[in-house]
């Protein structure tokens, strides 16, 4: 009897064991299924990517921004020295402004005048696309930090990217766009730009391929910065505009460059910003 027992157990543990054994396959199936189905969702993300990339409008849009980039690139290494005003509700007022320009990435301006009536070089400042110096001649104090929107908003007096500050000071207008953005005509020579933070509407001189215009659009339709580029010259082989405007719509913002004297393809710009070694030092984190 104890035998047939024992007997029994036996046979039921290799049932058992033959079931966990038989799930344990199961799930290594299920398992590499599973795997299965994660390749197949990647490969369908690059197929919806491809076609998005690749789709016939947006390509025809990507070769027309090629060529306005294009034209814009032509004006470089420039030096300029120009006329700005700056107002808004409770600020008019107007001075000079002397720009250098490397393409894409060095910025420069220094700026006097009723601005700064008590100095000469009131206001220098470098900026790339990391980082600044900013040297604040009224107040005695250099400002270093990283290259934000809000930074260049306090420095410049008006708040935009990197981007924008570059087309301002160049006097050339360079379209910027990722490959998530959408990009579509409106019509033979506007453009727009579709991101998940941004709609940017580009107006472009078809023929010569520079931007007119450019302007940010929020959620609610409204235009709330506009940049705008007049009295344009040809510069080798590119288009300089001898005015700037930009102008935030919503708070009655505006700041305007007159471009007065110009040169281009300078190659011994340099864009040191010099200050007393005894002035007070401030470094911004963010």
């Amino acid at each position: 009897m104890k035998n047939i027992f024992l007997l029994l157990f036996l046979i039921l543990i290799l049932l058992t064991s033959g079931n966990m054994y038989s799930q344990t396959e199961d799930s290594v199936k299920f398992v590499n299924d599973t795997v299965m189905t994660k390749a197949d969702t990647l490969s369908k993300q690059d197929t919806t990517s491809s076609a998005f990339l690749n789709s016939p409008e947006r390509l025809k849009v990507v070769a027309l921004i090629n060529q306005v980039n294009e034209t814009s690139s032509k004006v470089d290494l420039l030096h300029s020295e120009n006329v700005i005003k700056f107002k808004t509700t409770s600020i008019d007022q107007a001075g000079e402004i002397e720009i250098k320009i490397k393409k894409k990435d060095d910025i420069y301006f220094r700026i006097w005048g009723s601005f700064a009536f008590v100095s000469k070089d009131a206001f220098i400042a470098h900026f790339n696309r990391k980082k600044f110096i900013y040297f604040n001649n009224l107040d005695d104090k250099v400002i270093e930090g990283p290259t934000t929107d809000n930074n260049i908003g306090y420095l410049a007096r008006i708040k935009c990217s990197f981007d924008d500050l570059m087309n301002v000071m160049s006097g050339t207008g360079r379209i910027v766009y990722g490959n998530t953005d959408t990009l579509v005509f409106e019509s033979d020579n506007v453009i727009l730009v579709k991101g998940k933070e941004k709609v940017v509407k580009y107006t472009l001189d078809a023929n010569k391929k520079y931007v007119e215009k450019y302007s940010y659009i929020n959620t609610k339709k409204k235009e709330y910065l506009r940049i705008s580029f007049g009295n344009f010259v040809n510069v080798n082989g590119g288009y300089f505009a001898k005015k700037v405007d930009i102008t935030k719509p919503l708070t009655n913002e505006f700041l305007k460059i007159v471009n007065e004297t110009y040169t281009a393809n300078n190659q011994n710009l340099n864009f040191t910003v010099d200050f007393p070694s005894d002035v007070r030092r401030v470094k911004w984190d963010k």
